[in-house]
């Protein structure tokens, strides 16, 4: 009798088990049972504007451990603000076999990056590229100083972020394109090293590799380079450039020059760079399911994929310092020339225009305000009471979304405008995936001063560009709003009392140099030529040594 209760026993408690473990499982977000991967390398590019606006550049290499690697959350940049987030980011694993990304934003500066479409990799390397636009000055990471000597300059005092699961990642690049154009006959290094046009902090020539490049439209790029970096490594810089070479205006304190500027380079007595001086470090029953289940958890959390976090403070590290040109890697975009995507609707194109994000919950708020639906009862902080119940089948997706978010409480919770974005960008990439977002965006411009045009009488010419010629065309277009808007009101005064932390959501059109086209070449071809490049000093093997890593190779 004995033995028939305690087989009884076990199969109950493996049975509850199992069913506890399942109903876990279940309950998991997808990517907590996804797959695991290590940094293998990352480059990050900054194209820097005059007036400090800039369009940043990522380009992340995983290696895959276990399971699928579908992505990871991306996080840590401190002050600088997460802005538009082009059309041109994606991935491409080993086979070259190229995916798109949904991007979604999560919380608190905390982005989630994945293979669209539920894809994942099981093998090999996927290499994540991805840019936004940012603006480094409102950021307080670029302003105007005076050196020692009275020279007027613009500081650069910035790290990109720290990655975890980076113990074994092989280097860390950073790249500054400037605004300054070199003359067309000019070499980089000597140009930099007769001008004394970039000065460094000691520390920064002992913790990099250094380098300076034509882009290919002959602007000055500045790299600096870090090999073995390890984890969370900070690739903290800090230069100065010529003020002239910039329109800012003083906006938050920065550090004062240090007494130990110096020029960009140590050189040796004969004129050349020094090479590099050291290479980079029952109640049984009850028991005994608690205990499967912690366990169980122990092991889904340690396999959570990458979180990347930065953090202030600088290393107290040693560096090292050597003239040397890092190979470039080049990935297309999945975009098709000249196609237009005319299936969005009107919210849906304020996002591809670029519209803040701010400015077009605000104009939301106003038309339902306006319309009657709504009453504000406070702007700061924002709140509102239900006046009447609108139709909600004539309502769009997001206009149901955004009257509920309010209905419930009179207020929005940045959980609620969270799902709300998502909800948007998924939406239009499933649309505009493969639009070419220029045209895109030249189309719904061209939209919406027609419509101008046709509903006011006037010419073109009086139509000027403005964000509430959108809330103009939303507003007197909707098959459901009454009245009619004839710019009579701000649309946009309620844009300060909207909280949410990020602008500029969706993709749009970037213009920059940093997002190029495909070239498979880096990962197999770089360690020979980056060992090439560290075996000569001279410019003939250095022009040679880049040009055979960019041009050929596959993996």
């Amino acid at each position: 009798m004995g033995i028939i209760k305690s087989k009884a026993n076990k199969l109950i408690f493996f049975k509850t088990a199992a069913a506890l473990l399942l109903l876990m499982m279940s309950l998991l977000p997808q990517n907590l049972t996804a797959g695991q991967g290590r940094i293998s390398f990352v480059e990050t590019v900054v194209d820097l504007r005059e007036n400090g606006a800039a369009v940043v550049g990522y380009t992340v290499q995983w290696q895959v451990l276990s399971g699928e690697l579908h992505g990871f959350y991306f996080e840590g940049n401190d002050r600088l603000k997460v802005g538009m987030i082009p059309a041109d980011s994606y991935a491409v694993d080993g086979l070259e076999m190229k995916y798109k990304l949904d991007i979604s934003y999560v919380s608190g500066g905390k982005w989630d990056i994945v293979l669209a479409n539920g894809q994942g990799v099981g093998q090999g390397t996927v290499t994540y590229v991805f840019f936004f636009k940012t603006d480094f000055t409102k950021a307080g990471y670029l302003a105007p100083t005076t050196a020692n000597d009275g020279r007027k300059l613009a500081v650069f005092n910035w790290a990109p972020v720290q990655w975890d699961e980076a113990r074994a990642q092989r280097h860390y690049t950073l790249k500054i394109l400037t605004p300054h154009r070199l003359p067309a006959d000019a070499s980089p290094r000597e140009y930099v090293q007769e001008k004394q046009f970039i000065l460094t902090e000691k520390w920064v020539n002992k913790k990099y590799l250094i380098d300076y490049r034509r882009s290919s439209s002959g602007r000055l790029e500045i790299v600096f380079h870090r090999e073995n970096p390890g984890n969370r490594f900070h690739m903290r810089t800090q230069f100065y450039m010529p003020a002239q070479w910039f329109k800012l205006k003083q906006t938050v304190p920065v550090p004062p020059p240090v007494q130990g500027i110096t020029k960009e380079a140590d050189f040796s007595s004969d004129g050349k760079p020094n090479r590099l001086k050291r290479l980079f470090n029952n109640s049984t029953l009850l028991g005994g399911v608690g205990m499967l289940v912690a366990f169980f958890l122990l092991i889904v959390f340690s396999k959570h994929r990458s979180m990347v976090t930065a953090r202030q403070g600088l290393e107290n590290v040693r560096w090292e310092n050597l003239n040397w040109t890092p190979p470039k890697l080049v990935l297309s975009s999945l975009r098709k020339s000249g196609k237009v995507c005319t299936g969005l609707n009107p919210i849906e194109a304020a996002f591809y225009l670029g519209l803040p994000l701010k400015r077009i919950l605000s104009s939301m708020l106003d038309a339902m305000v306006c319309e009657g639906y709504l009453e504000i009862r406070s702007e700061s902080p924002l709140s509102v009471k239900v006046v009447k119940q609108p139709d909600m089948d004539k309502m769009d997706t997001y206009e149901r979304h955004f009257f509920n978010s309010l209905a419930d409480d009179g207020e929005l919770s940045q959980q609620e405008l969270e799902d709300l974005m998502n909800l948007t960008v998924k939406n239009i990439q499933k649309k505009a995936w493969d639009a070419d977002v220029e045209a895109t965006q030249k189309h719904y411009g061209k939209k919406i001063e027609d419509y101008i045009v046709d509903k006011s009488k006037s010419s073109r010419d009086q139509v000027s560009q403005r964000d509430d010629n959108w809330y103009y065309w939303y507003y007197n277009s909707h098959h459901y709003y009454s009245r009619d808007y004839a710019y009579d009101r701000d649309p946009h005064r309620y844009e300060t009392a909207i909280p949410v932390d990020v602008d500029h959501l969706i993709q749009g059109s970037v213009s920059s140099e940093i997002i190029p086209e495909l070239n498979v070449c880096h990962d197999a071809c770089h360690n020979a030529c980056h060992s090439a490049c560290h075996s000569a000093c001279h410019s003939a093997c250095h022009s040679a040594c880049h040009s055979a890593c960019v041009s050929g190779g596959s993996h």
